[in-house]
């Protein structure tokens, strides 16, 4: 199933619009037979994945080697798999990378997979079937997290739902699970497996889709060519030979001295084999799962195999299983269902100056100066790096729970619209069209414009004028005041208010978003006594309350595409939400 859609060009007025990619819609609907048999196989083999698993690790306790002998297994069989599945086409993506930058980020991905299983395995060999699956009903959470980390949710509130839903079902499972004796070693160790698992859908759809655009093959397809397509079987079949390498130093390390290998050879190599093969079939048949099923059916379908895994421990194998944990589980179910159900929206096309996105709006960039006014705000989601730029900015989107770390105002003078924002080098005032020019919309992951709107009529400024002259006139001149001014965030103002310097002192520093409530409140959107200095990006986004003055509003994220830019960060969100 293709993650990135083409939309078919649009006109509006004189303009074509560039082709836009779209979120993905399952190929087959919920009353499809197709999608209902990959379920009923997929859950039981992810079942039986798991039960064999952990007689094998009964049977021979040593997680290293037999997480070595899994990703040896899942290396054959997903280089021979590639050859003979639709599941693969992304497989071919390293080549339109450079070597250097390809091994440096395939080691992160590497390295996570290898450790996921790992502590998967430990986990196995010290807690019970059931409370493993009850931790696991969470896993959706440290997703959340990571796409807050990187800036990738554009909707911090419903994310912030699931987050505090999921964080507090996963505490009375872990309660539960240790008043019921299992090692303290084997709960941290599977909640560890979860992070590094949302790690490696993070990690790798950032890492392994730069290439996309690339057809895979124009004859057939026309020259739009199909779109490129990553699952979790293309990530390992990426992953699998460098995991096999790190997992086979680790074992040589800290485990082989102590591997009895009589015991070993008493359960036998085929049982090894078997492992990793049953481990194979399940990422598999859970690849196609996810292919072809809505959101919601994906939650439904893990759940499923969570409630068999978990009632088999306990009727088979004797497991004792609390209210809590049951509770707990049931929650961190429903979370990740209701979660995956806010996402799935169908995606309407509209004629005008935007296309309906399932989250938001798309504008090209090139329409931005017909649309934008003066007051109207520009908010910013940083590209995610390992820089002291990326870093901070995942900070301040942390620290904010919002989805953008930056902010900047618009105004507009004879056809130009310019944009005033502060950034490290200070206050600067640069026109829209430098934005394409210079590159810099590639620092950003997400690019969105916030009409500023008034009553009918406007607002009658001094002497009658009308909002849009005297706001134009007012901006220019706050404009060349603060402009060449430093940056900096004055944390005392921010947590207790009350700054006392003026928008013009000397010595006065600003903030992205300080300049821009200034301005506002140069413009009379806020009052004269608000403290500038204590508002943040995400005070700006939708869903926040401003108390704008008059009946004026921010209207809707309209998001700004900008041409031949990667829209991986879209696809991220849309294949974590798939495969985790």
């Amino acid at each position: 199933e293709p993650l990135l859609h083409k939309a078919k060009a649009d006109s509006v007025g004189d303009v074509e619009m560039p082709p836009l990619r779209l979120r993905p819609q399952p190929q087959a609907g919920c009353g499809n037979a197709t999608l209902w048999i990959s379920i009923g196989v997929a859950v039981p083999s992810s079942a039986a994945a798991t039960f064999y698993n952990n007689w094998l690790l009964v049977e021979a306790p040593y997680p290293l080697l037999v997480t070595l002998a899994q990703l040896l297994v899942l290396l054959v069989c997903t280089q021979v798999a590639r050859h003979t599945t639709g599941l693969f086409t992304a497989v071919g993506l390293a080549k339109d990378m450079p070597w250097g930058p390809y091994i440096l980020q395939l080691s992160l991905v590497s390295a996570a997979l290898t450790y996921s299983l790992v502590l998967s395995n430990v986990a196995l060999a010290n807690i019970p079937l059931s409370a493993i699956r009850m931790l696991g009903s969470s896993r959706l959470l440290w997703f959340g997290i990571g796409m807050l980390f990187y800036g990738y949710e554009p909707s911090a509130r419903s994310l912030s739902i699931h987050v505090a839903v999921c964080a507090a079902a996963l505490v009375l499972v872990c309660l539960s699970s240790a008043n019921g004796g299992p090692s303290g070693v084997g709960i941290a160790s599977q909640i560890g497996s979860d992070v590094l698992g949302s790690l490696v859908c993070l990690a790798a759809a950032t890492c392994l889709t730069k290439g996309l655009g690339r057809q895979a093959s124009p004859s057939t397809h026309g020259p739009g060519g199909p779109p490129v397509l990553l699952s979790m079987p293309v990530v390992v079949c990426h992953a699998a030979p460098m995991a096999c390498v790190m997992c086979f130093f680790t074992w040589a390390v800290a485990e082989s001295y102590d591997t009895d290998w009589e015991q070993v050879y008493r359960v036998g190599l085929p049982a090894f084999v078997i492992n990793g093969f049953l481990g194979f079939a399940a990422l598999l048949c859970n690849a196609v799962v996810a292919q072809l099923a809505p959101l919601p059916v994906i939650s439904l379908a893990s759940s499923a195999t969570d409630a068999i895994v978990a009632t088999g421990g306990v009727a088979i194998l004797s497991e004792k299983i609390c209210w809590g944990g049951i509770v707990g589980m049931v929650l961190g179910w429903a979370s990740s269902f209701l979660y995956r159900r806010s996402r799935e929206e169908p995606v309407v096309q509209e004629k005008g100056s935007a296309v309906r996105y399932a989250r938001g709006e798309w504008v090209p960039q090139d329409q931005v100066p017909s649309m934008a006014e003066t007051g109207d705000i520009v908010l910013f989601t940083s590209t995610p790096s390992f820089t002291p730029k990326g870093i901070g900015s995942a900070f301040v989107r942390l620290g904010t729970f919002a989805t953008y770390d930056h902010v900047g105002l618009v105004f507009k003078n004879g056809g130009q619209v310019f944009l005033i924002e502060s950034l490290a080098e200070g206050v600067s005032v640069s026109q829209w069209h430098h934005f394409l020019e210079q590159g810099w919309h590639k620092d950003y992951s997400r690019v969105v414009l916030r009409k500023l709107s008034w009553p009918a009529g406007g607002r009658a400024g001094q002497g009658g004028t009308s909002f849009g002259l005297r706001g134009r006139a007012t901006l220019e001149a706050f404009a060349e005041g603060v402009k060449g001014k430093s940056y900096g965030l004055n944390l005392c103002a921010l947590v207790c208010g009350g700054s006392s310097k003026g928008w013009n002192d000397a010595g006065r520093t600003y903030f992205c978003s300080e300049i821009v409530a200034e301005g506002y409140k140069f413009l009379g959107l806020l009052p004269p006594k608000a403290c500038a200095a204590r508002y943040v990006p995400g005070d700006f986004a939708e869903g926040r309350y401003l108390g704008l003055p008059h009946g004026a509003s921010l209207g809707s994220e309209l998001k700004i595409y900008f041409p031949g830019r990667w829209e991986g960060f879209d696809q991220a969100v849309e294949f974590g939400l798939r495969c985790f």
